[in-house]
């Protein structure tokens, strides 16, 4: 007769020692889900008012810089051209873009701004490759207000987030598009 043993030899485990070795190691998970599903509500509530969450190199900070750059834009006035001046490129790209990557359809958006503020150098005599440059010196000299400006150096700053693998939702994807089609129309406005 041939027989199977797992674990030292001659000692037998009964169901009930199985059972109690089970419920033993299901202990502590178990507990800590009934904690969770107890306290979920004030956990939210903390998750909500966290600054900054980090798992490994990525960040959630994205969101909390693009809610400040939306509170501080003032919807921009229509232009004479009509509601709204589009980014440069085309819409069907930036969707699948935002499809294949949230960052990379952040990096098209502002694609678009750094041309027309570069654009908007060059009519003005400025040759500079820097765009933070460009639109410091398009502000002392009265073409750009200092909130525009102030928009681009932030907008610049959530670009290189996004260019470094920051991790990015669609709908922050989208938020930044909108943020940077109003600073695209005052900058064309100019």
């Amino acid at each position: 007769m041939i027989s199977l043993t797992v674990g030292p030899a001659g000692t037998d485990i009964g169901w009930l020692d199985w059972t109690a070795s089970v419920l033993a190691a299901l202990a502590w998970p178990v507990s800590a889900l009934v904690i969770a599903l107890i306290f979920r509500r004030p956990l939210l509530a903390l998750l909500a008012r966290l600054d900054e969450l980090s798992w490994g190199d990525k960040s959630a900070r994205f969101a909390q810089r693009l809610d400040r750059l939306e509170s501080e834009a003032s919807p921009a006035p229509p232009g004479p051209e009509g509601p709204e001046i589009a980014l440069t490129g085309d819409h069907a790209r930036f969707l699948k873009l935002l499809d294949l990557s949230p960052g990379a359809a952040v990096l098209d958006s502002w694609a678009g701004v750094e041309d027309a503020l570069q654009s908007l150098a060059i009519e003005h005599a400025l040759a500079t490759p820097d765009v933070s440059e460009a639109g410091r010196t398009l502000q002392k000299r009265g073409v750009l207000p200092a909130r525009t400006v102030g928009m681009i150096e932030d907008m610049r700053a959530l670009r290189n987030a996004a260019a470094h693998d920051q991790a990015i939702s669609v709908s922050d994807a989208l938020r930044f598009r909108n943020l940077a089609k109003g600073v695209l129309n005052e900058i064309r406005l100019a």
